[in-house]
């Protein structure tokens, strides 16, 4: 057996009653929770079958069960491990008499929601699509009243209308989500006493691993299913809760000792991960956040160098100077054990770039598609290819009307007939009135002007003189949806042709960053994904650990993100940088600009007084 530090083995031999354990990064929490599991069975003599392990993911469940069989034996396999909703599910089944085929997939579930946002001309694009999801769960996440919700994304009666129509649509169906299960799960504990009496008695003894993710409805049914007994043991660390917008909060784990009294308590304070000074710039980052246990982590001795901040003056050179830099670690580092992490997906463009400028091999971590993917893209790319090739009619009809120049499909239909040059037939269109034939005469005078011009320049003019910001902003008006979006994908695609001098020197560029984009997909499939560097958002890289580490774009306005106002929102980006940072086992980096999309930006006031 795995020697114990003292904290880890007052933990694993709690007898009876609730335990709430704090433990920080590199601790050995999984450590404690088997070891606790083996204490149960062989010294207090519990029968293996009454003992239930819960976590949040498959793979941490899978990975918990394999460690345990290894301390315990056989008698491992008697031990239920699960998820929150293979039990939440279990119990529904018992109850609804269910089988997989009423659950919904994570397509089936996206595919109804485009339906439906599409029947009230409301945005379907990918990335709001996930966040009215996001929405949804938070309503039944944190049991909240429908009538009583605030939706950042859509006004009251839309998201009403929206929420209902899904709600209608499973019901006709005798479908559930995923989300779904947790509220129902708390109703059927909550309405039948037998039912909930049956699973507190077939599970006597709960232990939770990372307990600061836990929201509304999943505290709620396991306080339940501890009944009065309270044998229930509980992992995390409320300084690495980041995940709000699913309604996970700190206040659970903060307010569990007064929902049961008698709760014992200890720290795992000591982090076998990080070196000294590592360890000791995140203590420095997380002390200033007020809604915490205090606690101060230390290591093992292991001193290592100091983590470091660099500077460039853009996305760009930042992403160059990180590319440089591990090509050097690469020398002593595999490259799996070398990360680049940052707060949005969008930040993954520069580092992308500069990855295969200079033949480094990566992995991203989130199945997102490239920015070069985005539709505003595949409009700046048909704008940049006809301003030096006039041929190919699909660049023309992509943007003909983008800004608005009123040409009607039946005469671009009419054109399309005569061949040759979409435009210059477009002018012989009798059809067209003179202020149309104006307009198509100014596209082609701007194409001449962007031919001239850098792309960076190019994009900035098609922007701003021909008029796609506007056209932005119509789009999202008839969307409902804010433009911020739309206008940073836009600011993202103009900072990634600065270095570029010509526009089909960019549109190359283009079509190798797709090309690529393509080969990450199967990179992302395949089982052996070791010998490259992962690219992750912070909420991604929790969980994980590297040799070296990368935090780029640590401003103000990535980190905290720009729509993080409140005090509690700010905490909470407070703790994403911290997990993030506490990912690096042996160096640290620590990346700042001086300009993001040609904006002055400052350090992220995380790091005030301590670089």
């Amino acid at each position: 057996m795995i020697p114990l530090n003292e904290n880890q083995m007052t933990a694993s031999r709690h007898g009876d009653g609730p335990m709430m354990v704090l433990a920080g990064p590199g601790s050995g929490k999984t450590t404690v929770i088997i070891h606790r599991v083996y204490h149960l069975i062989n010294e207090l003599h519990i029968e293996p079958g009454r003992i239930m392990v819960i976590t949040f993911t498959k793979s941490a469940t899978e990975e918990m069960r394999r460690r345990f069989i290894n301390l315990a034996g056989a008698v491992g396999s008697r031990v239920m491990f699960s998820t929150f909703h293979a039990l939440f599910y279990k119990i529904i089944r018992y109850h609804y008499r269910l089988s997989p085929q009423n659950i919904l997939t994570d397509k089936e579930r996206q595919d109804a929601l485009k339906k439906i946002l599409h029947s009230f001309s409301l945005e379907t694009d990918t990335e709001f699509m996930q966040s009215v999801i996001n929405e949804i769960a938070r309503v039944k996440n944190d049991l909240i009243n429908l009538e009583f919700y605030n939706s950042s994304l859509l006004s009251s009666e839309d998201f009403k209308n929206v929420y209902t129509a899904y709600e209608n649509y499973k019901y006709e169906r005798g479908s559930l989500d995923f989300d779904d299960m947790l509220a129902r799960c708390y109703e059927v504990l909550t309405k039948y006493p037998a039912t909930l009496k049956m699973w507190k008695d077939k599970y006597p003894y709960i232990l939770v691993d990372e307990f600061q993710d836990i929201n509304h409805a999943q505290y709620k049914c396991i306080s339940m299913l501890a009944g009065s007994k309270q044998n229930l043991f509980i992992v995390g660390d409320d300084d690495q809760s980041i995940y709000r917008f699913r309604g996970a909060r700190p206040e659970f784990l903060l307010r569990f000792p007064s929902d049961f009294p008698k709760t014992a308590k200890t720290v795992l304070n000591t982090n076998y991960r990080s070196t000294e000074q590592i360890i000791g710039l995140c203590n420095n980052v997380i002390c200033r956040n007020s809604q915490r246990y205090s606690k101060v982590t230390s290591g093992i001795g292991r001193k290592g160098n100091p983590p470091r901040l660099i500077k460039a003056e853009d996305v760009n050179s930042e992403a160059d100077a990180v590319a440089l830099r591990i090509k050097s670690l690469l020398r002593k580092y595999p490259p799996e054990e070398i990360a680049v992490v940052y707060r949005t997906n969008i930040q993954s463009r520069a580092i992308v770039d500069a990855f295969l400028n200079s033949h480094i091999p990566y992995k991203i971590k989130d199945e997102i598609p490239s920015i070069y993917e985005h539709w505003i893209a595949k409009d700046i790319y048909s704008y940049l290819r006809l301003t030096y090739d006039r041929k190919i009619d699909d660049y023309y009809l992509r943007i003909i009307n983008k800004p608005s120049r009123y040409i009607s499909n039946a005469a671009i239909a009419s054109a399309r007939r005569f061949g040759g040059n979409l435009l210059n037939n477009l002018y012989n269109q009798k059809q067209l009135k003179v202020w149309q034939i104006s307009r198509l005469e100014d596209l082609s005078r701007s194409l001449h002007e962007m031919s001239k011009l850098k792309p960076s320049e190019a994009i900035k003019y098609l922007r701003h003189n021909v008029g796609y910001n506007t056209y932005l902003k119509e789009y999202a008006d008839y969307r409902k949806m804010d433009p911020v979006g739309l206008y940073e994908a836009l600011d993202e695609l103009q900072e990634a042709a600065k270095p570029f001098d010509g526009n089909e020197d960019f549109i190359n560029h283009i079509d190798r960053a797709l090309e690529e984009a393509l080969t990450q997909k199967s990179v992302r499939k395949a089982e052996d994904n070791h010998d490259r560097v992962l690219l992750s958002t912070m909420h991604s890289a929790k969980g994980l650990e590297f040799g070296a580490v990368f935090v780029v774009g640590a401003v103000e306005g990535s980190i905290p993100y720009e729509k993080s106002k409140t005090d509690a929102e700010i905490e909470e980006e407070r703790r994403l940088f911290y997990v993030a940072i506490t990912r690096a086992k042996t160096e640290l980096y620590i990346s700042v600009v001086k300009k993001r999309y040609e904006q002055a930006v400052k350090p992220t006031r995380f790091l005030e007084g301590i670089f």
